[in-house]
């Protein structure tokens, strides 16, 4: 087999963090007593995007975006609210979140005894631990590489270079990265020398200029590519 370390993201790779997250959003603004309207949390996710956007380009910290984007959202709504009183809400609901992607257990199942598994995330270390002991998704994993526990985000070379010397016997040639985010996953690897795999669901999308090794839709792909039958 090519490869012997595989680094796996959490959100939307192994985790549903796309149900997680809009679950938890309606839950926090019944706490706050805030109508919820479908129109508020699309303005938030586009919100929320971009905040992660900055925190990937290393412009500002993940607990000041966490709270400056509720801030940002409820002055397009002609309200000043306190995005730390917000984001507190928020995550209580968040961390409690451990729906699964499909395939999930079954494939991790398989993998656990041929291949040396770790998780690379950017997150919030509490948020990150609580869904992976609660989905049960933790036993599988040697270590958890959480951006908000090293101080830098993917896919700063800081983060991977981090990871890389945390890994006993490291070998850059038979790792693999495993991720849905191009901007973070599939960059970050390619710029730290390792090879990559696009989880893409949509197979009309692009991948424009960062160009992964293999692109997969389910988890489940990942079994002949990792064990040699692929094709």
């Amino acid at each position: 087999m090519k490869y012997r370390t595989l680094l796996f993201d959490i959100d939307n790779t192994i985790l549903d963090f796309d149900a997680n997250e809009a679950e938890s959003f309606r839950n926090m603004t019944i706490d706050l007593e805030v109508p919820y309207t479908e129109e508020l949390f699309r303005r938030y996710h586009m919100i929320n995007k971009k905040i992660w956007e900055q925190i990937e380009r290393g412009e500002i910290a993940v607990g000041d975006g966490c709270c400056r984007r509720f801030e940002i959202l409820m002055r397009e709504y002609g309200q000043k609210v306190d995005g730390e009183q917000w984001e507190h809400a928020y995550r209580k609901y968040l961390n409690e979140g451990i729906q699964k992607m499909p395939h999930v257990n079954q494939v991790l199942d398989r993998l656990k005894p041929d291949f040396r598994l770790y998780v690379i995330t950017n997150g919030v270390k509490d948020t990150q631990y609580h869904r992976m002991a609660g989905s049960g998704l933790d036993q599988y994993f040697e270590h958890m590489f959480i951006s908000g526990e090293i101080g830098y985000s993917k896919p700063a070379k800081e983060f991977f270079d981090y990871v890389k010397g945390h890994i006993l016997d490291f070998d850059e040639k038979t790792t693999l990265v495993i991720g849905d985010s191009l901007t973070s996953d599939i960059r970050g690897g390619i710029n730290a020398g390792l090879d990559t795999c696009w989880i893409c669901r949509d197979e009309n999308t692009d991948c424009g200029e960062w160009k992964p090794d293999y692109r997969i839709r389910d988890l489940q792909d990942l079994i002949p590519i990792l064990y040699g039958t692929e094709g």
